[in-house]
This record gives structure tokens, C-alpha cells and sequence, in this order.
């Protein structure tokens, strides 16, 4: 019985091992992973049928090949055999591998090598389980890319974005977000806490607030402090993400720099109130001057029908100079309304701002230096040149009044732009492909954004009663505008100004038509240096053959020759050596009577008006003086 008994248990021993053995090499077969087994000499004792599969071969054609046989010397050298020896060893080695097989071609596996150790415990085998997870490293190759392309889109986009904690701390401030907020580095911005970035207290808080419904919102403009404490206006948009409990967990914001669109408003306000007011002021100033000119009639009237040397004749002297002073003031305001034209020609720049320069040298505080760069001396503009000397002369006074006194540098700087670039700085259609541009920069006391906004105003100042008319800057603008140009100005409070002066470089097209016929002499009897070079210059460009002269002698030489006297004179009132009475006297000599112009200061007494009444002075001009306002005459001068 008992012998029996064991026979049966021996038999269902066997059956079970046979059956074990059974579902062991179907588990083995169908498994979807490769598995192999190895011997120390790294030949292949066993593999399953996936293995096969992906190999393109028989089991009978793979077991008892070593594996650089199977997948090459090289890669069995450099990634499995270090692998397999830690095996040997006896450590479970897991690794990834990409193996090119004859099926799929390059494939990425996970390698497991599991040490298989004989009844005595020595390693003779080793099981090796590969997955194919190709699929798996595709996807994160996409994500990958997906993520760098994600990043370059974030970094290269001009819209700042910035990650916080609901309390304000940053996490994550891209390139954009760093030059918006004037930031060395996106380091700088992990110990700072973006409530502080706020100008206004209890905005960032208000913000939160309302970021809580979890849904995208738009805030407009908010005031900011930059990293370096500067004022910037941006508009920003924020979404809150929220963990899985429901609780806050960050804040993304989107910003935008609003301080050009903000510019750009501003000075389209200021350009319409300027319009408004100069349409207001030239009105006003052409209503004036005909009530001056009701008041200089009568007054020459009567002062003819007073006797030569009657005491009332200096008094209505008086009323008429004070008049010509009037009139000044009216053709400023007309000048800023852009009510009175211009006589352009083209005019080299460098020339008249080197002649402005030094006229302003000679006068200024030795405490002052004046220092230029002409980077461009050829280029012309189409101007009134002695508008535009009005120009500059204007803003160098004012920088000088800027720095009161005191010790300081004025910069001037000529330079070209091109067309393109003036269009995105200005905003505003270009009708030149090149611009000049001089920009006067002061270490004066500078200006805050109050002023700023009301400097070109007429009769706005910032000076003593009496010590200034207040239509210095304002005429600026007027001319300028008249050319097509724009005038720009930045200050700082306590760290000066700078003026830009952006005019459009002449072109062939803009050519004013030659003057037919011959050319008329004219005889400049020239006064301040400065100030009458440029006048010459502008009557040279107007077409007329000049001549200069500021000494008697020379003078009495032009007339005494009948080929070079003149078809008209032109005498500055400040003309040292040759003086009114040397005129009249000249004439005399000579026997002759041209047209002659005088032009005077505002500022003076006028020594001309009894000679125009007389008839020896044809036409009598007050500065400051354009040169249409000078042509004119002439013509006027001509006609008698």
C-alpha cells in the first residue's frame, strides 16, 4: 500500500511539474515584453517568442548565438556586456537602451538583468527582460519639444509674463517681464514680492480679490514701480490657478507696456490743445494788428501835421516804436499759430546752428560751457534761416536760463536719422526719407511732468514777471511745425532737459523755382556778426548777388563804382561802424537814391523813422525778422 501510495504521489508530482512547466512557458511565450536567458559566456539558453518576433528569427536560429553575434560587436561592447558582468555579480541591473532591430528599426527598451543562481548560489544564468518603450520616449521627446517651443514663444514675445504666489511672491518672470520692469535678472526677482512693484497700495490686494472666481481678468492701466524705482504705466492681465482642494495656488500675469501708447496720447491731447490755442491766439494777434495799425496811421498822421521841432513830435516817436514793439510781440504769436509764412530755401543746418553757437558763446556766463558734435555737416533743410536761427537761439537761451547761473554744460548734437526710424519714434507720417536731428541737452534744473505739459503754451513761463514773454518755446514749435518738423523734450527734475528737433532733409524735389531774369545786387550793411551771416545767407539762397559790408570805407568803394552798386541796401540798425547819417551822407555824394531797408531792435528806439517819412528809408523792419518779411520788402522797395 505504501508503495503504491508513493508511486501516486510521484505520478502527481510529475503531473503538476509538467503542468507548471506548461503555464511557465506559455506565460514566457506570450509575454509582450523580450525575454532571454544568458550564460556566462553571454550566449543566448532560451528566448521567448516576442523576442523572436522582434528579431525576425527562429528560437532555433538565435539560442546558442552570442549576443555580438545578435546585436553587434560594437554595441554589445560599449552598451550591454558592463551591464551583464554586474549581473554576474549578482546586482539586478536596470538600464535604457536604444537597439535597432530588423522588424521596427531603432527602438528605445528598458533593460532589466535579473542574476539566476544555481543550487549551490553561484550566478551561472542571468534572466533578461526587455520593454519596448518607444512609444513612451516619443511622446516625451514631443513634450520636450513642445515645452522649448514653449519657451522660446514665452521669451521671444514682447508681452511681459510673471508668475506669483497669491501673497505676491514671484516664481517665474520671463525676458520681457525683466526689460518691462528695468530687472538685471530673473534671479533678482525671487526674493521680491510683486506687491511691492504696485505705486498704490492695496491694488495688488484689490486684484487678488477679484482673481479668486478663478477666471481671466483685465485690470487696464496700472501704475508700477520698475526693479530701478521708476514710474511706468502697464496694462496687465491675471488668471488664478487653483489646487486640487479649491485653495489658490498661483497667479499668471500679462503685461504690456503702456508707456508710449500713454506718450502718444498725451501728445496728441497736447498737439490738439496747442492747435485750439494758436487758432485762439492767431485771431486775436491779426484782430491787434489791425488796432495797431489804426494807431501807427493816425500817429504818422499827426506827426506830420506837427512842426519839426515840436515837443509833441518825441511823444508821437514814442507811440510809434512802442507800436513796432507790439507789432514784434503780435508776429510771435502769429509765427506759433503758424499764421505767417515762411520763405524757404534750402539751408545747411551746421551753418546756422555754428553761427547760433556762437553768438550764444560770446554772451553766455564763463560758468557755462557749450560744447558740440556735428556728426552730418552736408545736409540741407528747406527753411526761413532766419526762422530757423529764431529756432536755436531760442532753446540755447533757454538752456542757459535753465542752469541760472550756475556752472553747467550745454551739448549740442547734429546728427542724421533715417525716415523709418523717425516714423516709430514719432509716430507720425514722414515726408522725408532722412531726418536731421539736433538735440540740445542742459545740466540745468530740469522740469517736472506739470511743466512738461505746458512749455510750448504761449505766454506760459516759469520766470519772473517781466523777465520773460513766454513765447520763446512756443514760436519754437511754431516753426518747426511750419517745416514739416516736431519738437520733443524729456526732463528730470534737478538733472536737466533735452530738447529734439527732428527737421526733414531737403530733397531736389522740394526745390524752390529759379528766379528769371538777372539777379539783383544787394548791399548788406551788416550789424551783429552772427545774426547777419545768416540773413546773407538766406537772401543769397533767395536769389539775390550779395554783398557785405560793415566799414565806411568799404562801403563808400561799393557805391563809387558804377558796376558794383546796388539795386538795394539793407541796413542793421546795429551796424557799428557805418552809421545812419554815413548812409544818408553816401547816398548824397554819390548822387544816388536805392531802395534802402532798415531793420531795427525791438528793443530800441527806432533811429529810421523820420528817414522813412522823409523818403530815404523805403521800408522799416523790426526784429526779429523772416526772410519773407524781408523779401517783401524788397519787393515793396522795388515797386516804388
Amino acid at each position: 500500500m505504501k508503495q503504491e501510495k508513493y508511486k501516486t504521489d510521484i505520478q502527481s508530482s510529475l503531473e503538476f511539474l509538467s503542468r507548471e512547466k506548461l503555464y511557465a512557458d506559455h506565460i514566457f511565450n506570450n509575454s509582450r515584453s523580450m525575454i532571454s536567458v544568458i550564460d556566462r559566456d553571454y550566449v543566448y539558453v532560451k528566448v521567448n517568442t516576442t523576442f523572436c518576433k522582434a528579431l525576425r528569427g527562429m528560437a532555433d536560429s538565435i539560442i546558442g548565438k552570442s549576443l555580438s553575434d545578435v546585436w553587434g560587436e560594437e554595441t554589445f561592447s560599449k552598451s550591454i556586456k558592463h551591464n551583464i558582468d554586474r549581473c554576474f555579480d549578482g546586482a539586478t541591473v536596470k538600464y535604457e537602451a536604444s537597439f535597432t532591430t530588423p522588424q521596427a528599426g531603432k527602438r528605445f527598451f528598458e533593460v532589466i538583468f535579473r542574476p539566476f543562481p544555481s543550487d549551490s548560489g553561484k550566478v551561472t544564468h542571468l534572466l533578461a527582460e526587455t520593454f519596448d518603450i518607444t512609444d513612451l520616449k516619443l511622446t516625451e521627446k514631443i513634450a520636450i519639444e513642445k515645452e522649448e517651443e514653449f519657451k522660446k514663444f514665452e521669451t521671444n514675445l514682447p508681452i511681459g509674463f510673471m508668475r506669483c504666489r497669491p501673497d505676491g511672491r514671484i516664481i517665474h518672470g520671463n525676458k520681457a517681464f525683466l526689460l518691462i520692469m528695468d530687472c538685471r535678472s530673473e534671479n533678482s526677482l525671487y526674493s521680491a514680492n510683486f506687491r511691492d512693484y504696485y505705486a498704490e497700495k492695496g491694488i495688488f490686494d484689490m486684484h487678488v480679490e477679484q482673481l479668486a472666481d478663478s477666471k481671466l481678468k483685465s485690470f487696464g492701466r496700472v501704475p508700477l514701480k520698475t526693479c530701478k524705482g521708476k514710474d511706468i504705466v502697464c496694462r496687465i492681465s491675471g488668471f488664478m490657478t487653483l489646487d486640487e482642494a479649491g485653495n489658490p495656488s498661483y497667479i499668471d500675469f500679462a503685461f504690456e507696456d503702456s508707456s508710449r501708447e500713454l506718450m502718444l496720447e498725451n501728445r496728441l491731447l497736447e498737439a490738439q490743445k496747442l492747435e485750439t490755442i494758436g487758432s485762439l491766439a492767431g485771431g486775436i494777434a491779426h484782430d491787434f494788428n489791425n488796432i495797431l495799425a489804426t494807431i501807427s496811421g493816425y500817429s504818422e498822421l499827426l506827426i506830420e501835421d506837427l512842426p519839426g521841432h515840436s515837443p509833441l513830435s518825441e511823444k508821437v516817436s514814442k507811440i510809434q516804436t512802442a507800436v513796432n514793439k507790439a507789432r514784434s510781440l503780435t508776429n510771435q504769436i502769429l509765427t506759433f499759430s503758424r499764421q505767417v509764412e515762411q520763405e524757404k530755401v534750402p539751408v545747411s543746418v551746421y551753418e546756422v546752428l555754428r553761427e547760433t553757437i556762437g553768438f550764444v558763446k560770446s554772451a553766455a556766463p564763463p560758468s557755462i560751457k557749450i560744447r558740440s558734435n556735428y556728426r552730418d555737416k552736408q545736409k540741407f533743410v528747406f527753411a526761413d534761416p532766419t526762422q530757423l536761427f529764431r529756432v536755436f537761439l531760442n532753446l540755447l537761451t533757454n538752456a542757459i536760463q535753465a542752469l541760472e547761473d550756475k556752472q553747467g554744460t550745454i551739448t549740442v548734437t547734429l546728427a542724421i536719422e533715417e525716415g523709418k526710424k523717425v516714423r516709430g519714434d514719432l509716430n507720425k507720417v514722414i515726408v522725408a526719407d532722412e531726418y536731421v536731428l539736433v538735440t540740445l541737452r542742459d545740466t540745468g534744473k530740469g522740469m517736472d511732468q506739470s511743466l512738461l505739459r505746458r512749455i510750448f503754451e504761449p505766454f506760459f513761463t516759469t520766470r519772473e514777471v517781466g523777465k520773460g514773454s513766454g513765447l520763446g518755446l512756443s514760436v519754437v514749435h511754431g516753426i518747426v511745425s511750419e517745416m514739416d518738423g516736431s519738437v520733443l523734450v524729456s526732463s528730470e527734475k534737478g538733472k536737466g532737459s533735452v530738447f529734439y528737433i527732428y527737421l526733414p532733409v531737403y530733397s531736389e524735389k522740394a526745390r524752390k523755382p529759379a528766379l528769371h531774369g538777372r539777379k539783383k545786387k544787394l548791399l548788406f550793411v551788416t550789424g551783429n556778426r552772427h545774426e547777419s551771416k545768416i540773413l546773407s545767407l538766406g537772401l543769397e539762397s533767395a536769389g539775390f548777388e550779395m554783398t557785405q559790408s560793415s566799414e565806411i570805407k568799404h562801403f563808400n568803394k561799393i557805391l563809387a563804382e558804377t558796376q558794383t552798386r546796388p539795386d538795394i541796401v539793407i541796413y542793421m540798425s546795429d551796424a557799428d561802424q557805418i552809421r545812419i547819417d554815413d548812409l544818408v551822407s553816401s547816398f548824397q555824394k554819390y548822387g544816388i537814391s536805392p531802395p534802402c531797408i532798415i531793420i531795427c531792435d525791438s528793443n530800441q528806439d527806432n533811429p529810421g523813422e523820420k528817414l522813412v517819412n522823409s523818403g530815404i528809408i523805403s521800408q522799416q523792419l523790426v526784429k526779429p525778422v523772416s526772410l519773407k518779411e524781408i523779401e517783401t520788402a524788397i519787393q515793396l522797395s522795388i515797386k516804388r
